[in-house]
């Protein structure tokens, strides 16, 4: 989907291949079209759960956390691996990224970005994360 991007036009297929090149996350959907914007890059990933233990068992043995802890550190560190994106994307843009699910029959973290130019700010970047989470959960 082409994308009113700041004074530019882009493909948010150009965004997909950047983050899948670049990145262990996966692009399940683009959410561009859904958050009903004309100038916003909104995807829906996912990251595989043998790439987060690979960093959990850094720091723990994994057969002492529960799964409450477990939990906690998927999250964490899909968050913080989502937000090594912006080094990826345009320096003119503003990015949100929020995990919400834990899917253990694919085997894999859920996660949210919302790519905005700077000129939309951070407040909005937020308020069309939250509403995009909606339409997820």
């Amino acid at each position: 989907m082409y994308i009113a991007f700041g004074n530019r036009v882009v493909d948010s297929k150009d965004f997909i291949k950047v983050i899948e090149e670049n990145t262990e996350f996966k692009v399940i959907k683009d959410m561009s079209k859904g958050s009903k914007r004309e100038d916003i890059v909104a995807l829906n990933l996912s990251i595989d759960i043998s790439e987060l233990n690979e960093e959990i068992a850094e720091n723990y043995n994994l057969e002492d956390l529960d799964e409450d802890t477990l939990f906690e550190e998927y999250m964490t560190i899909t968050e913080e691996v989502g937000y090594e994106l912006e080094e990826y994307l345009p320096d003119d843009s503003i990015i949100k990224f929020q995990a919400y699910k834990w899917d253990p029959s694919d085997n894999d973290i859920k996660a949210i970005i919302v790519i905005v130019p700077e000129e939309l700010g951070e407040r909005k970047a937020m308020d069309l994360i939250k509403r995009l989470l909606k339409q997820v959960e």
